[in-house]
């Protein structure tokens, strides 16, 4: 994400600020795992998710110039499907996601944010690499409540 956005999205990653949408891999057991976390950290649904395998992935990807191939990461759309829509990807989605949950997660990631970019995406890139193999993916399918049901835009 230039620089340039990361403000705008420091800005807009609050609650009540509009629909977010974070795009994960449906694939990988530590990104699933990851869902599952927000789910319960979040009772209020300020978080909708959606798959990277997903058509609306590609569209997010398509509108925001972004790389799927260069994109192996998780992706928070902010302002989802509004005019002031924009992206964090890699590890400003996932500090994102924690300032859209609020209370201390938003303090958590406002002191997360004092480590430099290049050092957090650096771990997270490293992670992304082997997270196929470090965490493997859930052999059974979680049962969703039909409240987490109509978070999931693959559904």
């Amino acid at each position: 994400m230039p620089n340039s956005q990361s403000s705008r999205v420091e800005e807009t990653a609050q609650p009540g600020n509009g629909c977010c949408v974070l795009l994960y891999d449906g694939e990988c057991g530590l990104c699933q795992s990851s869902v599952r976390w927000m789910l319960r950290h979040d009772p209020e649904g300020r978080l909708l998710y959606a798959p990277l395998q997903q058509p609306l992935a590609s569209e997010v990807f398509a509108g925001h110039a972004l790389d799927a191939r260069q994109t192996n990461s998780a992706v928070l759309v902010l302002h989802f499907g509004q005019p002031t829509e924009c992206v964090a990807v890699r590890s400003d989605a996932i500090l994102g996601c924690l300032r859209v949950l609020g209370g201390g997660w938003a303090w958590l990631a406002a002191i997360a944010r004092l480590v430099p970019r290049a050092l957090r995406n650096g771990v997270y890139n490293w992670l992304a690499r082997n997270r196929h193999r470090l965490f493997a993916q859930d052999e059974l399918c979680t049962l969703r409540t039909a409240d987490e049901r109509a978070r999931f835009l693959d559904i």
